[in-house]
């Protein structure tokens, strides 16, 4: 036999497609308790074995001419999953993080360009005759004119921009965790920040090469060039989408859920500039007395529930009177407190200090330490000890 019927490259596609239809299959029947986001998760998976189909149909030498000899209509149906993907990315991550999140109608808003580009291949393609469809796809015309290809970089630009978003719901999930919690080591967000991280340079792949491809329109490149790139993203994708699989699999329910920003904000807008002089006063003896800060799983809810208040208005008095959210208010009595055992015990270790003052990491009471006296903290016992001298 002197044909190959797969090279590496369409093997990986073949093995996206495959890997993806089935474990996605396989992962929604095994959430015996579904949570919200698994839909968005199968649903991205799918997109990505649409993704992958397109890619092997149309541009696998072994694979175009048997599917152009079944039928002209079976070509970019694929092609839809780039319009998905992600949609879908960014939903699954707001689902995952926001318990009060609900898909509704101006979420619907989302599907405007999928309903455009079904318009437009309407128009160019799928309303052409067989004859011209099959010339289309003969001689690859319909990709390699203007108006394709400048659609094509805003999709995958589109792609990037909601990658991009993902980011940024899971930064303001580490900045809303502060408000209730003290100890953020418990909320790891790594792993989703990592997938998406490695998605947005997969997205931005993509972006690249449809902008070469705008460039092509001028001024030819070697086709060489083309495929390097796009054999690049096909191995990444490959691996990031199994990663995925493997951290969602194995993560169970994930995070701890919160309520969505603009319900926090809402809830807490009639309160502010309510707080009494008196509950301040309460608030700050609490902390000199009890020291409820050396406890290192203390919470918003516990703290309130210590001082008879509501966690709302505690929040609330906190940011408005302290100008501190919940973390920072609890790690800077912490701070106050290693700082005078670090000078009235001079021969205690600095990692006894910090699990004694209720820090849970290094790093963490680092970090706090060098913002507050921008010095580390045996620096700033040396310099403590050196002036009582």
């Amino acid at each position: 036999m002197d044909k190959v019927l797969f090279n590496l490259h369409d093997l990986t596609l073949a093995m996206t497609a495959l890997l993806c239809a089935v474990l996605a299959g396989l992962f929604y029947l095994a959430q015996r308790q579904k949570h919200p986001s698994t839909p968005f998760l199968v649903g991205f998976l799918l997109a990505h074995t649409l993704i992958a189909w397109h890619e092997l149909s149309y541009y696998g030498l072994q694979f175009r001419y048997t599917i152009l000899d079944a039928s002209s209509n079976l070509f970019f149906i694929g092609s839809f999953g780039y319009l998905v993907d992600g949609v879908l990315l960014f939903l699954f991550a707001k689902t995952l993080i926001y318990r009060d999140f609900n898909v509704g109608k101006a979420q619907l808003l989302h599907a405007l360009p999928l309903l455009a580009y079904l318009i437009y291949m309407m128009a160019v393609y799928y309303g052409q005759s067989a004859a011209a469809k099959q010339t289309m796809i003969q001689h690859f015309s319909l990709t390699t004119s203007w108006h394709y290809v400048v659609l094509d970089l805003l999709i995958k630009l589109g792609r990037v921009a909601y990658a991009v978003g993902c980011l940024v719901l899971i930064a303001r999930y580490r900045e809303q965790q502060k408000e209730t919690k003290a100890d953020l080591t418990a909320v790891n967000l790594t792993w989703l920040h990592t997938l998406v991280v490695g998605f947005v340079v997969v997205f931005a792949g993509d972006s690249v090469l449809a902008a070469v491809k705008i460039f092509n329109l001028f001024e030819p490149i070697e086709i060489s060039v083309l495929s390097d790139i796009g054999v690049s993203i096909y191995h990444l994708t490959f691996v990031l989408l199994l990663a995925l699989l493997t951290y969602t699999i194995a993560r169970g329910p994930w995070v701890e859920q919160i309520q969505l920003p603009e319900t926090e904000a809402a809830s807490h807008q009639p309160e502010v500039g309510n707080e009494k002089s008196g509950e301040v006063e309460r608030i700050k003896h609490y902390m000199r007395t009890e020291q409820p800060y050396l406890d290192s799983e203390i919470t918003i809810d516990s703290l309130a529930t210590a001082l008879a208040i509501s966690p709302k208005v505690l929040s609330v008095t906190l940011n408005h009177h302290f100008q501190m959210n919940f973390y920072e208010f609890i790690n800077h009595y912490r701070i106050e407190d290693a700082k005078r055992t670090l000078v009235e015990q001079p021969n205690k270790a600095i990692t006894d200090i910090f699990y004694e003052v209720g820090f849970n990491s290094k790093s963490v009471f680092y970090s706090f330490f060098r913002k507050s006296e921008g010095m580390t903290p045996s620096a700033y016992r040396k310099k403590q000890l050196s002036a009582d001298r």
